[in-house]
This record gives structure tokens, C-alpha cells and sequence, in this order.
């Protein structure tokens, strides 16, 4: 017995990672202990994902960023099945069903020319791990050119729809940058090295505020193609946003880890800063009393008309402690107000923050 059968599943799965799939098929058949651990279900599962993309990473990310395709990827018949469903073998069709069994030869002859050892084990060897990495493999390396030039076409029409269905930007709704992300996981099936997936995964996510899933799923692109223009140019933009939402150089973070909200030393500083604006303590900022918060930010007055604007963009009739209503903002509207902000500019809310006594570093009272 060699050492190499001695090791444990968990360390044999690591070297055979770094193996293509015909010399792990071929460890298959030089011993029967060799065999269970060449043919292990956690082994050709972890290969899918290091050789095809983890698809298990994808969906991660993009349910971080408040996106979630979950159902969608589950309830699909398009994707391949890889660890969402219980395997049946006497249910599983070696071949796609839409392909006849006069297409099988031409289609095993295919896979063979690039991976013969994995198609000469016999068929009944083949456990439910290998079964989904070939089945992947068919799709990545299709029978023929004509069935290539078809996924292409296909995919780049899928590429062109979704990047239609994002021309709203960030005003999209949730149900369109969840069918996008998705048909993204359609391209990525048959293009796993599509760099222009996960920039596109990218931007949906800088498009949710979602920065630090933005900038994974930005890493995973320049991995494939450092050199992609669009990859490069949005990485600058998140960078610089991130750096500035989330600091630097040990800065506190003005928002949270998902950017929906503030941190929890920005949300104090704002309640501390809203007391501080509301002088006659009536639990509302009144149009007078806003005025007062642009000439301390702007250090200027502000017209009238601007005063209006921002009430009704973030605030409108609230009711006060007293039981009135008066055009103005709570608390709330000058969370969202400030979120908004720093969305778009974290520099200017830290700015303002140094305005009312605070540190922008810390975000602490000086």
C-alpha cells in the first residue's frame, strides 16, 4: 500500500484539487481504496467549484447584498444539480434530456478526447459527485462546434437582456436584480470564466450599496482577467466609496456591514446632533430649524425653495410631541438623509459631522 492511499479523504481532496479530472479518474482505478477516494461525492462537489466556479459563493454573496435567488436557483430545470437536490441514481439520466440517444455516441466520443479515464470507469462507479461534474463538463465543453457557437449566441443575447433589464441603475427594483443575477448563474453555467458575469455581479451589488460583496466578486474577475477595462474602472469607484463608507487607516464606518444603515457610532452621532437642531424640543426639525443645519454644513443660508425640497424628499408632515403636524423631520429622516449622503459622498458626511463636534475619524464628541 503506498502512502498516497494512506492519506485522509480531507488532505486526499486537496491534492486531487489541484489534478484535472482525468488524472483523479485514472487514481481511480489503480486500487479499490484509491477508488472510494477518487470517486468520493465531497471530492467531485469541491471540484466542480474549483474548476467550474463555486456557484455555493455566488449565491452567498449576493444573498449578503440583499438579493436573494435561492428559489429561483432551487425551482430552476436550467442548471445543472450540484449539491441542492437528494441524488437518486435510478432517477438520474446519464445524458441531458434533450438530447437523443443517437447524439450519446457522438457526444461520449467528444468527452473523450479530453477526458478519457473519467468515461472509462464503469458507469456504475460513477457516484452522484462525479455524475454532476460531468454533467458540467458536457455543458463547459459542448458535443460539438455547432452546439459552442449556439451557447455563445445565446449567452451573449442573454448578456445584452441583462444589462437592458440594469438601465435603471440602482431605481430598479429588487425583482429585477434578482432575474438578473440569476440569468447571470445561467451564463456562468456554461462560461464559468466569464469575466463579464461577475462584473456585472459586481455592479448589482455596488448598485445595493452592497460594497464589500461588490469588491469579492470583483477580486473573482480579476482573477480570471485582470486586464478587463470595465472590472478595473469599477473597482476604482467602489474602492474609493468603501473607503470612505467603511474607512481607513483604523477609521470607524459610517454605515453598517450591509450598507443599508448606519453604523452604530454614526447613529449616535446623529441623535446627538438632532437634539442639538431641535430647539424647541418638539421632536421635529422644522423648516427654521433645517435652515439652521444647512447654514452650519453649507456655511451659507439656503433659499427658501431648497428647504422645501429636501423636507419633502426625506421628511413631510410629522407629528410633534405635542400632538401637531408640521412640515419638517424626525429622527428618521435624518438618518435617511445622511445614509443618502454618504452613499454618494462619505467625505461630505464626514465633513459635516467635524461641523457639529464630532471627530470624522472616530466619529466621537471632540
Amino acid at each position: 500500500m503506498s502512502l498516497f492511499e494512506l492519506l485522509p479523504q480531507n488532505v486526499f481532496n486537496q491534492i486531487a484539487l489541484q489534478l484535472s479530472a482525468a488524472d483523479v479518474a485514472a487514481l481511480a482505478l489503480t486500487s479499490h481504496r484509491l477508488n472510494r477516494q477518487a470517486t468520493n461525492n465531497s471530492l467531485w462537489l469541491e471540484k466542480i467549484s474549483a474548476d467550474f466556479g463555486d456557484r455555493a459563493l455566488i449565491i452567498d454573496l449576493l444573498s449578503d447584498s440583499g438579493i436573494d435567488i435561492t428559489e429561483l436557483v432551487t425551482n430552476s430545470s436550467d442548471l445543472v444539480s450540484w449539491g441542492y437536490h437528494q441524488h437518486k441514481k435510478e432517477e438520474r439520466a446519464d445524458i441531458d434530456e434533450s438530447e437523443t440517444e443517437s447524439e450519446k455516441g457522438s457526444l461520449d466520443s467528444s468527452i473523450s478526447e479530453q477526458n478519457t479515464n473519467m468515461l472509462s470507469i464503469p458507469n456504475a462507479t460513477l457516484l452522484y459527485g462525479m455524475h454532476c461534474y460531468r454533467d458540467r463538463f458536457i455543458r463547459v465543453f459542448p458535443p460539438s462546434k455547432n452546439d459552442a457557437v449556439k451557447y455563445i449566441k445565446r449567452s451573449e443575447a442573454e448578456i445584452d437582456q441583462i444589462k437592458s433589464m440594469l438601465r435603471d441603475g440602482p431605481q430598479a427594483s429588487s425583482e429585477v436584480f434578482s432575474e438578473a443575477s440569476y440569468r447571470l448563474l445561467l451564463v456562468q453555467e456554461y462560461f464559468p470564466n466569464s469575466v463579464e458575469c461577475y462584473y456585472l455581479w459586481a455592479l448589482i451589488c455596488f448598485m445595493h450599496n452592497a460594497f464589500k460583496q461588490s469588491l469579492a466578486f470583483l477580486g473573482i474577475g480579476k482573477s480570471i482577467d485582470e486586464t478587463f477595462v470595465p472590472i478595473q474602472e469599477l473597482s476604482k469607484e467602489v474602492q474609493l466609496i468603501s473607503g470612505g463608507v467603511y474607512g481607513t487607516n483604523g477609521e470607524t464606518p459610517l454605515l453598517n456591514d450591509k450598507g443599508t444603515g448606519p453604523s452604530v457610532q454614526l447613529s449616535k452621532a446623529l441623535s446627538i446632533i438632532f437634539q442639538q437642531l431641535d430647539c424647541d424640543r418638539d421632536g421635529v426639525l422644522n423648516a427654521s430649524e433645517l435652515a439652521s443645519m444647512i447654514k452650519v454644513t453649507n456655511g451659507q443660508p439656503a433659499p427658501r425653495s431648497m428647504i422645501l425640497q429636501i423636507i419633502s424628499s426625506f421628511g413631510g408632515s410629522i407629528q410633534t410631541k405635542g400632538g401637531r403636524k408640521v412640515p419638517g423631520w424626525d429622527l428618521n429622516s435624518l438618518t435617511s438623509f445622511y445614509i443618502s449622503q454618504t452613499l454618494d459622498d462619505p467625505g461630505e458626511t464626514r465633513s459635516d459631522l467635524a461641523k457639529f463636534g464630532f471627530d470624522p475619524h472616530t466619529l466621537g464628541r471632540i
